[in-house]
């Protein structure tokens, strides 16, 4: 697992949180051309081969659930990253995709704003979508400080989650 020193210690509710590059130089130009510009063909031909290949081979998952966004937000970007990178993965993995979380209230962007801050903008933003069993990957584009995937965990082992684990395509420097 990675994260600063301030987070290394924090339970975040996920048992593990895996991505394959740092969210720096080409990487940071991959999530900027998908969110930004909308280059959706990004995600087959480079982001889900990279995010599949840094599961363990063996690990199987009941469901590939991907974080969400507010209804608002995806009115306006047009698409969810995360969930086009979990149906990329899920492929790559022959596991089911299920949307088990809904964003329900809007938050503040957060890439200004500090850990607990951070915390503290998606603390309730999520619920679940019924019951959850089993093995959850949980997706998302960016590990920053583990505050969404945080919440997002937390909501699904509620639910009924065994096992978690988060994979994102960026991690921290």
């Amino acid at each position: 697992m990675f994260g600063c020193a301030e987070c290394r210690d924090r339970d975040f509710g996920f048992d593990e949180a895996r991505a394959p590059l740092r969210y720096e130089g080409i990487g940071k130009e991959l999530v900027h051309a998908l969110k930004y510009r909308g280059y959706l063909g990004v995600v087959e031909k480079v982001m889900g081969p990279l995010m599949s290949g840094v599961l363990d081979t063996v690990a199987r998952f009941d469901v590939v659930t991907p974080v969400p966004l507010h209804r608002s937000r995806l009115a306006r970007r047009g698409f969810n990253q995360a969930e086009l990178m979990a149906k990329s993965v899920a492929r790559r993995i022959s596991a089911p995709v299920l949307d088990k979380l809904k964003a329900v209230h809007r938050t503040r962007d957060q890439i200004e704003l500090s850990a607990d801050a951070r915390r503290e903008n998606v603390s309730g933003a999520f619920v679940s979508r019924g019951p959850v069993a089993g093995k959850v990957l949980l997706v998302d584009d960016v590990f920053t400080t583990g505050a969404t995937l945080g919440e997002c965990a937390t909501v699904l082992r509620r639910a009924g989650a065994e096992e978690i684990r988060a994979l994102t395509l960026y991690r921290p420097l």
